[in-house]
């Protein structure tokens, strides 16, 4: 994969980051539970991921959160493509697949799947 082509992904996954972000936060009837399926062993797999695959060293960045070793006061602080499994997270999606609750609901679903299938397509390309 081209420089290019690397930074489209890391773009695309800013964007699916910050769709889903608002969702796990229990904003716009997103989660009941804030939060709640964060867990240190996504942090650890973050952590290899960023190594195995973007050749990044991310032992630096660990906050000294108690619980999730890159938990910030905002969030996670990793890049999203560093944390691609945490940045495509949403109860919704893997409860049933599907936003179903709130204002244009249909509408957050439709853009999550199309911002995932660009991220799918062009790490297809890694194959």
């Amino acid at each position: 994969m081209n420089e290019t082509d690397r930074d489209t992904l890391r773009q695309l996954y800013k964007d699916l980051a910050d769709h889903t972000a608002p969702e796990c936060a229990g904003k716009n009837q997103g989660c009941r539970a804030p939060h709640a399926c964060c867990s240190p062993e996504y942090c650890e797999m973050a952590q290899q991921i960023a190594q195995e695959v973007w050749n990044t060293d991310v032992s630096d960045q660990r906050t000294g959160h108690e619980r999730l070793p890159f938990m910030g006061e905002s969030g996670c602080v990793l890049e999203p493509h560093l944390r691609p499994l945490c940045s495509r997270h949403a109860c919704c999606i893997n409860g049933i697949g599907a936003k179903t609750r709130g204002k244009d609901a249909g509408l957050w679903t439709y853009k999550y799947y199309e911002i995932l299938e660009k991220i799918e397509e062009l790490e297809a390309q890694l194959l």
